[in-house]
């Protein structure tokens, strides 16, 4: 397992991911919460109460992996923090975790609608399926609850009615994870204004998923959408 070793440099990298989310609307306020994984026993994360456009390298804080601030004069972290921890916990792999509330994504929970629709090659071949867990009250254990059997076999999930969680190999990589789930969130939209998406088919998916180790992916996928591609008839099974 490779860890952020310079604290700085983690610093730095989740000082610019959070500003990043805030300048492009993924969060607003004060929301939003980011974290990486120093080594086995440290996290690096964000506070509560603060706008992520406007934070500062002094003030995220260190935490051991029960969410105790190292330091007892530091700020306090997010009340969200254990839905990263949980992801620590479960995957031995994810050294960043990236909470944000994407305007689409969002919409597509608050409306009830899937995100999962095997629409875009990139989306299928390095994320399958982005599935909505069970609506929780945010920062309780219910979220926790709510995510844990999903955390294994996904790098990105909606929250219901609430937001988005992706997890990755370091901060950037959980970022762009964001950045797709979002993207692919617009593209359904534009999908659904224009007469509704397309899937792609079964034997498509079928074949994006066979080639994932071309690309260094090898982790273990939920690819259970594959019903919810079109038939050889171009008709969906969902």
């Amino acid at each position: 397992m490779s860890y952020v070793h310079d604290e700085m440099t983690a610093r730095r990298q989740l000082v610019e991911v959070s500003r990043l989310c805030y300048n492009r609307g993924y969060i607003s306020g004060t929301e939003g919460n980011f974290s990486i994984r120093l080594s086995k026993t440290v996290i690096l994360t964000t506070p509560r109460g603060v706008c992520k456009g406007r934070i500062n390298e002094s003030e995220l804080v260190l935490t051991d992996l029960d969410g105790q601030p190292v330091d007892s004069t530091a700020s306090l972290p997010s009340t969200e923090l254990k839905m990263h921890l949980a992801a620590y916990r479960s995957r031995v792999d994810i050294n960043a975790v990236v909470h944000c509330h994407p305007t689409v994504a969002v919409g597509f929970t608050v409306a009830g609608k899937s995100l999962s629709t095997p629409i875009l090659p990139e989306v299928v071949c390095t994320m399958g399926n982005i599935p909505v867990a069970p609506y929780a009250t945010p920062s309780t254990d219910e979220v926790v609850e709510s995510i844990e059997a999903l955390l294994k076999t996904h790098d990105a999930l909606m929250l219901d009615h609430h937001g988005a969680l992706c997890l990755g190999k370091d901060i950037w990589d959980a970022f762009y994870k964001l950045e797709t789930v979002e993207h692919q969130a617009q593209t359904l939209l534009v999908a659904h204004l224009l007469g509704g998406p397309q899937p792609l088919s079964q034997g498509q998916v079928k074949s994006l998923l066979a080639i994932r180790s071309v690309y260094g992916l090898t982790n273990e996928l939920d690819v259970d959408y594959l019903t919810g591609a079109a038939s050889s008839d171009g008709v969906s099974k969902e």
